[in-house]
């Protein structure tokens, strides 16, 4: 058991070391042999950085999960970044703010441009669903579908609680929707003026 000092220095690489790596290490995960030992230790670096999102009942979850993914055929080699991730997404999803890529989406004139279609909300439910921009005519009709059902059902709500008739569920919509327009709204552009 850690004391509270020791948890105050601990990083959240750290961290993830002391929940994730460290116990399948000595569960029985070992290097692949046809890695170079330099190669593994920046995979491990890159693990412990790529899961420091999650929580602590969140990295044990994933590490149960992961037990049984050893690879190589004794099946006790580090399984690669290609299957921990899908593993991590079912456990707690990345919040689209870490992942840099998509968070350039936003950045870019991009962002300011769904703002003003209206689409803000739907692109972002979107990123967050699918970890990739929309790039086929299908996915733009499904963002803009999406954009219109939220505002539509947005302004319904919003209308149910200015005449102090709204449900709770209208309220919770209501408080969902401001929480994901704020947080896609921090990923804009800043104005420069």
């Amino acid at each position: 058991m850690m004391d509270e000092q020791t948890m105050a220095a601990e990083t959240k690489r750290d961290r993830v070391r002391r929940l994730l790596i460290a116990p399948l290490t000595e569960w029985g995960f070992r290097k692949p042999g046809d890695v170079r030992e330099e190669k593994h230790a920046k995979f491990l670096t890159n693990l412990a950085d790529s899961m420091a999102y999650m929580t602590d009942v969140q990295l044990e979850q994933l590490r149960d999960f992961l037990k049984t993914r050893g690879e190589g055929k004794d099946r006790r080699g580090w399984p690669r970044m290609a299957t921990i991730v899908p593993f991590a997404e079912q456990v707690a999803p990345r919040p689209l703010e870490e992942h840099p890529t998509i968070c350039s989406w936003f950045g870019s004139a991009r962002g300011r441009q769904a703002l003003a279609e209206g689409t803000l909300v739907s692109e972002f439910l979107f990123l967050t669903k699918f970890k990739r921009p929309p790039l086929t005519d299908g996915d733009w009709m499904r963002v803009r579908g999406r954009g219109q059902e939220l505002d539509s059902e947005r302004r319904v709500k919003a209308d149910r609680r200015r005449r102090g008739v709204a449900s709770q569920d209208d309220l919770q919509f209501l408080a969902w929707m401001d929480e994901i327009e704020t947080r896609a709204m921090a990923l804009l552009p800043e104005e420069r003026t």
